[in-house]
């Protein structure tokens, strides 16, 4: 629901894929947006410097897809945790925060009916229309798995969309 209307405050159809989320940051939200080189392992963070207007910061190391996914789940943890003090949040917690992220940042870039509309009309390898939404294999494979799409026609034997594994 909340990444569904953050798509609506940036002007983005649910049949539009995103392929620079931090742009949707620009232009949805107050953050000021950054990518710069960042250390190995920070993929990207929220910041708040001197009571400044905060900002999303991406590592302009990653590749560009990766940036894109990074970037998402920042804004996952701007509308999901707004107020929340990471410090003063247990291991769990922020385990569960993370967790929520990346659930945010994959409703995000792959709505259900944008990932089934893509599948079926892409007729490509897993790895082309992952391209195409701007997300690696791999997120497009979780996502697939979640909206229990893995049992359609799309992806029996003989179909045009190869590459799809249940356990990646």
């Amino acid at each position: 629901m909340a990444a569904a209307a953050l798509r609506r405050q940036g002007g983005l159809p649910v049949s539009a894929p995103i392929l620079d989320a931090a742009n949707l940051a620009r232009t949805a939200t107050s953050l000021r947006v950054y990518q710069r080189p960042l250390p190995l392992g920070i993929r990207g963070l929220l910041a708040s410097v001197g009571g400044s207007r905060p900002a999303l910061v991406v590592n302009a190391r990653l590749p560009v897809v990766d940036r894109n996914v990074s970037a998402a789940h920042e804004l996952g943890h701007w509308v999901l945790h707004a107020g929340a003090t990471p410090d003063a949040a247990g291991r769990g917690e922020r385990r569960r925060r993370e967790w929520e992220a990346d659930r945010f940042a994959l409703e995000l870039l792959l709505p259900g009916a944008l990932v089934r509309r893509v599948l079926v009309e892409c007729r490509c390898s897993m790895g082309a229309a992952a391209a195409r939404l701007g997300v690696r294999g791999t997120y497009l494979s979780r996502r697939i798995r979640e909206l229990r799409l893995a049992d359609q026609p799309f992806f029996r034997r003989g179909s045009p969309v190869r590459g799809f594994s249940d356990t990646t």
